[in-house]
This record gives structure tokens, sequence and C-alpha cells, in this order.
């Protein structure tokens, strides 16, 4: 199965630029670019300016691949197009005059490579600055070292054709790239409006099979006219409190609060569940936390009243319990699980 589509997906997860073959690739580049450096090293004043412009090249490439969000934002756009002529500019004033091979102008290659990645990025008119950067600067160095202008355009101005074709590449698979994210994204929810649809289906469907369960043997016999026993009378009330229960407790109840609930009104304890919502977005096992709190006061009383209620999102506490029987005891959980009570400050 692909991965998940998320909201931070975009144009470079359909090109494969954030995938694992785009690091290895750009290493090949890398060792590329460092073995054309050093090999082309005959006659070169300076090497260290000649390794500084590897530098820069191999830092360009890089940004291309980390550089977050799409388009690329102009403050990762602007260095990575001035890396074409500032790395040319220091590799050309270090080479002799004429060149020994033309192995030695290695740079403009590696950095049509990147800037055509650029286009891609959606920084076509960054791209065709820095290009158009390093086409001046080839051009200054064979003018002043009396090579003629021209020279220096024509050696270097090989490099347009394929940013003109990455260009119109941008600009043909870039749309195409952000229709297909979008039905993508419009698949995934559909797929997760669907499941929660289910889900709640499902969970009605469980409500509904416990309702039967429970409520259809007593309004069989009150159909039948039969009066009801005092036995019957109080099942009535219990039943009727459980119904309340599932409606009003919301989050709160599962199969062992439900049971303690029932188990406390037996004993003659008015027992009041209200859920108010905060429990909807805490991860599960806080959730289970907060039932096993409930069910443990609703164990521990013996009479009078409890209410359990379930507080708004945002506040500090996820729920206040209050016990009142002979005196008063409240009990809260806090948003990271802890536990206070009134037994607390008394001690």
């Amino acid at each position: 199965m692909g991965r998940a589509v998320t909201v931070d997906d975009d144009v470079r997860d359909i090109l494969g630029i954030r995938t694992v073959g785009a690091w290895l690739l750009s290493l090949f580049f890398a060792a590329a670019v460092l073995a054309m450096a050093a090999g082309s090293t005959d006659g070169v004043r300076d090497a260290r300016f000649t390794a500084l412009a590897a530098v820069l090249v191999l830092f360009a490439g890089l940004g291309i691949l980390v550089a977050p969000g799409d388009p690329i934002p102009a403050r990762f756009a602007v260095p990575v197009a001035a890396a074409a002529p500032l790395s040319a500019g220091l590799a050309l004033w270090q080479l002799p005059v004429p060149m020994a091979g033309s192995t030695q102008i290695w740079f403009l290659g590696a950095a049509s490579a990147y800037l055509n990645f650029l286009c891609v990025r959606g920084a076509s008119r960054w791209a065709w600055l820095g290009l158009i950067g390093q086409i001046l600067t080839c051009a200054l160095w064979t003018a002043t070292t009396g090579q003629g202008v021209i020279t220096g355009v024509g050696f270097s101005f090989i490099n347009v054709t394929p940013l003109l074709m990455a260009t119109f590449f941008a600009r043909v698979i870039r749309p195409i790239a952000q229709e297909v994210l979008t039905l993508r994204r419009a698949d995934t929810e559909r797929a997760a409006a669907e499941a929660a649809a289910c889900a709640a289906q499902q969970e009605r469907d469980r409500r509904v099979a416990r309702l039967d369960r429970i409520a259809r043997p007593l309004l069989e016999t009150i159909a039948s006219g039969r009066p009801l026993s005092t036995a019957e009378q109080a099942e009535c009330r219990l039943v009727e409190a459980e119904l309340r229960d599932d409606i009003l407790g919301g989050v709160m109840m599962d199969a062992t609060v439900a049971t303690a609930a029932r188990s406390a009104r037996e004993r003659g304890v008015t027992v009041v569940l209200d859920d108010g919502g905060g429990l909807d977005e805490v991860p599960h096992a806080l959730r289970q936390h907060v039932r096993i709190v409930v069910r443990d006061a609703l164990d521990y009383a013996e009479g009078g009243t409890i209410t359990a209620r379930v507080l708004p999102p945002g506040r500090a506490s996820l729920i206040s319990i209050l016990l009142r029987d002979n005196e008063e005891l409240r009990i809260e959980v806090e948003a990271n699980g802890e536990v206070r009570s009134d037994l607390d400050d008394r001690s």
C-alpha cells in the first residue's frame, strides 16, 4: 500500500524529491562534481578557490532537496541561484588562458543540473537569473583575459537549452502534480469520512442491541397489561437510568462504569453522569484512566448523590466528581491525569 497523503505533501512527493532514491542520486552528483573538480587542475593558479566553487555547487544542490515548502521560498531560491555565477567566478579566474581542456568548465554543467531542478521546484525566475548571471560571469572572464566576449557567451550559452526544457516541464508537470495531490487528499478524506460513518453505524447498532437486550423484556411485560411487581418497577427505574447514562454519559461510559452505576443505584445512591465533551480529543489511555476513577467513585458511594461531570474542552481539569452524603467529597482528574480530591487537602 502507498504512503498515506498528509497536509504536508506537495509536488516534491509526486516527483520523488523526498525519496531515498533522490538522496542516492544526489550522492552520485556530489561524487561526479568532486571528481571533475579534482581532475581539472592543470594550470590552475589556486586549487582552493576551485574547491570552494565545488562546495558552493554541492550546497546549492543540497538546498534543492532540503528547502521546505512548495514552491521553494525565495530565501532558499536566491542563494541557490546565486551559487551558479559565484562558483563560476571562483573557478574561472583560477584557470589558465587558454584553458587546458573543456573539462575545466565542469562547474557550468554542474550548476545547470541543479538550476533545472530549481525550475521544477517552482522558482523558474530565479533559475533563469542564476543562468544569466553565470553567462555574464563567463563573458566578463573571457573579455578581461583577451579571449573576447563571444567566447564566454558561446561556451556557457549551451546551458540555456536544458533550462528551457526544464521550464516547460515545470509549467506542464506542476499543475498536473497539484491536481494529483488534490485527488489523493480528497480520496483520503473520503476514506476517513466512510470510516467515521462506519464507526458511528457500529456504535448505533451496539446501542440498539443493548436497548433491545435490557428494555425489551420490560416493554413486553408492560404491553401485556399485567401490573408490574415492586421488583419490576425498580428494574424499570434502573433501566431508565441506564438509558439516560448512555445518552448523557457519552465518552465517559463503558461497560465497567455502567455496571458500577447500576450497582450504586441498587444501593440507593442517586447517580448523575454528564459528558461535557472534554474527553473527546484526549488519548485513549487517559480516557480509560478517567473511567477507572469514575468507577471507583461509584463503588465507594454508599448513599446520597454522586455527580460525575466531564468538563468542556480547554479546562484545567477533565472531570469533576462530587459525592454528597453526610459530608461532601470532591474528586477531580486534571488534564495531565493527576487525581486530586478533598482528602488530599485534609491530609
